[in-house]
């Protein structure tokens, strides 16, 4: 079965993801029209606890799977690829009914624990759990074999089934009760998993996988199912802890910024309001980032490749470049979603509630991408336990940071913005340390960040003061007008990115190497004063 290499697989997860987290974020101001601003703080709390709980049962696995399937396959023990899927979708099958059970007697209980209305919509939430048990399996099958297209189709098909069914249900259930209708926006969860499940078990017969893999021939002694399961949870548990610590962080930070907006005297409705507005605001951090997660799925199985083959050579180049694409994506999107907060606010969600704390808050998607892929790294490198130790110590400072400022009446929801730093720095800081030891080679992450942070303050200033012009010169009456804040926002995007492009291409800050690799019909699109100046 043919493969796809690290940067096709990065450019064709990049592409689905990208259009799955744009689905997300027009799908947010659709909903929050129909639930309104308290419904959707219900709604995002519903899902913070859902995402724990998911955590628990499936986030690990699916990176644990791909990784011994891909190990696999490097040894040529295609057989046993396929056996380490079996048995991991059967165990997944297992955890994922149980998750599902406990999620719905415990709903009532988590409901008051959150101080919100959200019982039904965790129970409309609970069969996703044992869904998504079996969709995890057959992801990490195919990220593991590479089959990147049909790992990124899967991912649009799910989300466009969830949208679509999501605000028919909210729109029909809001009109019995709020809480109904936060519960109806979390429907189509279930049923895009579902959907998504079924079409990767087409493919998986359409593509014959057990066919092919019976027809290797067996090298070497027979590995055990125990061997198996053994390394499965070996490699599926720490990341699973990581990310159930994560979101358990999460869950507890979701009780604790509520406290304490009604301890400086706002009422359950405002802190409802402002932690839907603070959930907005995480919703467009996280678009960029869909970036930096199809990079960590196509880096995962080539490092680990990498690894078991003591290709040393390999595994430098291949870290050396997720760091430089991760800045290079990181850094302008902090800076445009800094310079263009309002625009941006206004133009997906309607109006510019909330987009103050997108000013200083958009620069802590650096720190979230450069942790994100530095997790993957150390994952494929086999460093488990030292992740659970660094994602522990920026969860504590997160909840420290935000019990103390939120607090403060003049800063309240903005300490969760500065506790957002505070969350992702530390891990950067020691996962980097690690990184290094680890590869024992020196990786200059202030140095690598230096070009991209160049082209990305002047587009920003060239933003900022073409943006004044046009406002000095059209009459207010077209530029409050929400279709020219749309286009302007767009012109901006696209004008920014050229100016960033043209930059990094200058001080030789993105290579032809590297367009190539990602996709070498990009080429073509490119100006030829700019191709001229690629090396």
């Amino acid at each position: 079965m043919k493969e796809q290499s690290t940067t096709k697989g990065f450019a064709v997860l990049s592409a689905a993801g990208f259009l799955v987290k744009i689905l997300s974020v027009l799908y947010v101001p659709i909903l929050t029209r129909i639930l309104g601003d308290q419904g959707y703080g219900i709604y995002s709390k519903t899902y913070d606890v859902f995402i724990f709980i998911y955590a628990v049962a499936n986030s690990g696995m699916q990176p644990a799977i791909c990784k011994v399937v891909s190990e696999l396959s490097a040894l040529g023990r295609e057989r046993d690829a396929l056996r380490a899927f079996r048995i991991a979708r059967k165990l997944l099958l297992g955890i994922g009914l149980l998750f599902t059970i406990l999620l719905i007697v415990l709903a009532k209980p988590i409901a008051a624990q959150a101080q919100s209305d959200i019982t039904y919509g965790l129970i409309a939430l609970s069969p996703t759990i044992v869904i998504s048990s079996t969709l995890v399996a057959y992801r990490g099958y195919f990220n593991g074999k590479n089959q990147m297209n049909s790992l990124a189709a899967s991912q649009v098909l799910e989300q466009l089934i969830n949208v679509f069914v999501s605000l028919l249900f909210a729109f029909l259930l809001v009109k019995n009760s709020l809480a109904l209708g936060s519960a109806g926006g979390t429907i189509g969860t279930s049923v895009g998993a579902l959907v998504a499940c079924i079409y990767l078990m087409v493919i998986f017969e359409i593509k014959h996988f057990s066919r092919e893999a019976i027809k290797q021939p067996i090298t070497g002694k027979k590995i055990s199912n125990k061997k198996i399961i053994k390394k499965i949870i070996q490699y599926g548990l720490p990341i699973t802890l990581s990310a159930g610590l994560s979101n358990f962080g999460a869950l507890v930070d979701m009780s604790n910024v509520s406290g304490r907006l009604m301890h400086i005297g706002l009422t359950k409705e405002n802190a409802d309001i402002l932690y839907g507005l603070l959930s907005k605001y995480k919703n467009l951090m996280y678009v960029p980032l869909i970036f930096i997660t199809a990079l960590g799925s196509a880096v995962l199985p080539a490092i680990s490749k990498a690894v078991i083959l003591n290709d040393r050579k390999n595994v430098k180049s291949k870290i050396n470049f997720a760091l430089r694409l991760t800045y290079g994506i990181t850094i302008p999107a902090a800076f445009g979603l800094s310079v263009l907060n309002e625009y941006i606010y206004l133009g997906f969600y309607g109006n510019s509630r909330g987009s103050s704390l997108m000013i200083f808050g958009a620069f802590v998607v650096i720190f979230m991408g450069l942790s994100q892929i530095e997790i993957t790294i150390l994952q494929s490198l086999g460093k488990f336990k030292f992740l659970l130790l660094s994602l522990f110590f920026g969860i504590v400072g997160k909840i420290v940071t935000n019990y103390f400022l939120i607090g403060i009446k003049s800063i309240n929801i903005y300490g969760a913005v500065i506790g957002g730093f505070v969350c992702f720095i530390i891990p950067v800081v020691m996962n980097h340390r690690k990184l290094q030891q680890t590869v024992r080679v020196k990786i200059p992450l202030i140095r690598l960040a230096l070009k991209p942070l160049f082209a990305s303050v002047v587009m920003s200033l060239v933003l900022f003061g073409l943006d004044k012009f046009f406002l000095f010169l059209l009459p207010h009456s077209i530029t409050s007008n929400r279709m020219v804040i749309t286009l302007l926002t767009f012109v901006y995007i696209a004008l920014g990115g050229f100016i960033y492009l043209y930059l990094m291409i200058m001080t030789k800050g993105i290579r032809k190497s590297d367009i190539e690799g990602i996709s070498p019909k990009a080429l073509k699109v490119i100006p030829g004063f700019m191709k001229r100046k690629l090396r």
